[in-house]
């Protein structure tokens, strides 16, 4: 064997491209060609066994390589789980046998997976021996190279048992709170984050019901962390923000921003790209962008409360000034239910600052307040967003303001926005209602042929076989038609009984 065959790093380099170059999703191929390498060769066996774990290693297969007397159970045939139980007391073999391979795990996730014979299994290993694990070695975390740690924390062991876990190396946490009867000893484990791991680079902490109880206390680990390129979290205080906003590193962030936040310094956020707040109203969300100076390429925005039309107006020209017109490329805004006034509509003069962003792909806004939008509106939209891929408008909040849009309009997103997958739209469908000619030679030559999604939302139809000939003429590959109409209101039946059957016409057309 070739003397340059010997060093490891070159051996590394070799490995990992076995890795790489194994396309398919399981990557068995790559596994199998790694073990038997490690097997194979002792002058392999070390670097096979770093690549083949760091990309495949679990705690439950470093469980499963001590004596099966220790772990019992296994896989039930009528199932797909796998039980991993401490049958024995553990002793000093397991834990070198186990040390071996858990040296070389990289992640850990609660929710833990495995593959067998091309079955993806759920692994429930017990707490008890997990705790047996951790208490062999008690001065080293039980997974020292650790690099990824995904957990869901129900109670106090829980916690117990992650600060075993947790080291100096990992740079992504994943941490999911349930309701803990010590909120104290919950604050003292978020606060202790920051010393624990200090190479953070992706946090993320989800509260099911203790939110606003750990806002200090996550607030301040942040504080002590200066490397993070992604944060997703509940409510931060105003300066812990600030803190954020300087931080060179941070790309994307996601967090609830309190009502009247009162900023110490200008939230530049100068490198951010990837924006997702939870507000109470838009009008904390206009402020906040108001401050921005950067290049985002993902903005979202949920409100809790209805939004006005000239609110969101004030957002489209905010976001003009202080974003970046070729970096955006992903909008959504959703209020969480309409504005009390039911005459507030957003026009083509409103959605004006957003036109300017001209490589947009992705379009949502669910905002409540009519949109209305004409043909001459539509051919402008379409002509603005060339490469838009994505595009709904108010797919679930509905208003009583009819549609101003024919298929015209319609037409003007077919023809020049050709990378169209899905498309939500409320259009007025009396123009082809009102036709004889079935055939609509008046559309010429205009389909398109990727859109795969195609939704009307509350558009009002009440001869669903022409609009089902027309809707198949112009879109012979979408492969469903949907509404927003409910059966179960009243009020709403009887358009939904026509959408469905122009849905089950367009199908049949279709074949």
């Amino acid at each position: 064997m070739a003397h340059c065959l010997f060093i490891s790093e070159i051996q590394l380099s070799i490995f990992h491209w076995i890795f790489v170059l194994d396309t398919s999703r399981q990557k068995h191929t790559a596994q199998a060609t790694l073990a038997a390498l490690a097997r194979t060769c002792s002058a392999f066996h070390d670097t096979a066994l770093d690549v083949l774990w760091q990309q495949f290693g679990t705690i439950a297969r470093a469980i499963q390589s001590m004596p099966r007397d220790l772990w019992g159970g296994g896989k039930n045939r009528s199932s797909s789980l796998i039980c991993l139980r401490l049958h024995r007391h553990l002793t000093k073999d397991d834990w070198s046998i186990f040390r071996r391979y858990a040296l070389r795990i990289r992640q850990l996730s609660f929710a833990v997976q495995d593959v067998c014979c091309g079955q993806k299994l759920i692994v429930d290993i017990d707490d008890e021996l997990l705790a047996c694990l951790a208490s062999m070695d008690p001065t080293q975390p039980l997974l020292p190279n650790l690099t990824s740690l995904e957990w869901i924390v129900y109670d106090e062991g829980d916690l117990r048992l992650i600060r075993r876990i947790m080291t100096k190396s990992i740079t992504s946490l994943f941490l999911e709170f349930w309701a803990i009867s010590s909120l104290p000893t919950l604050q003292q484990f978020i606060s202790s984050i920051a010393s624990a791991c200090p190479s953070l680079r992706k946090l993320i902490v989800h509260s099911v019901a203790q939110a606003s109880h750990l806002r200090y206390s996550v607030s301040q680990t942040l504080f002590h962390l200066h490397h993070l390129t992604t944060i997703h979290c509940g409510v931060l205080n105003a300066e812990a923000l600030d803190h954020l906003s300087h931080l060179p590193s941070l790309l994307d962030l996601k967090f609830t921003l309190q009502q009247n936040t009162e900023f110490q310094n200008e939230p530049l956020f100068e490198q951010l790209q990837v924006l997702d707040v939870h507000v109470q109203d838009i009008t904390s969300a206009v402020d906040l962008v108001s401050r921005m100076r950067n290049r985002l390429t993902n903005l979202s925005i949920f409100s809790d409360d209805h939004t006005r039309a000239s609110i969101l107006a004030q957002l489209f020209q905010c976001l003009s000034t202080s974003v970046s017109h070729y970096s955006l490329h992903r909008l959504k805004i959703i209020a969480e239910r309409p504005p009390h006034d039911s005459f507030s509509v957003l026009k083509l003069e409103d959605l004006n600052p957003l036109l300017s962003f001209n490589r947009m792909t992705h379009v949502h806004l669910d905002v409540g307040c009519g949109i209305s939008l004409d043909d001459v509106a539509a051919l402008e939209l379409a002509q603005a967003w060339p490469n838009i891929v994505q595009l709904i408008l108010n797919k679930f909040l509905g208003t009583p303001l009819p549609s101003s849009m024919s298929p015209i309009g319609l037409l003007c997103f077919l023809k020049h926005c050709p990378n169209l997958l899905e498309l939500t739209l409320e259009i007025d469908f009396s123009f082809i209602e009102e036709q004889d000619d079935q055939w609509h030679y008046w559309v010429g030559d205009i389909t398109n042929c990727r859109l795969s999604v195609f939704d009307a939302t509350y558009s009002k139809i009440h001869d669903a076989a022409k609009v089902a000939a027309f809707l198949c003429g112009i879109l012979p590959r979408t492969a469903r038609v949907g509404y927003s109409w409910m059966h179960a209101i009243d009020d709403q039946e009887e358009y939904a009984k026509r959408w469905n059957e122009a849905s089950r016409l367009f199908r049949r057309m279709r074949k």
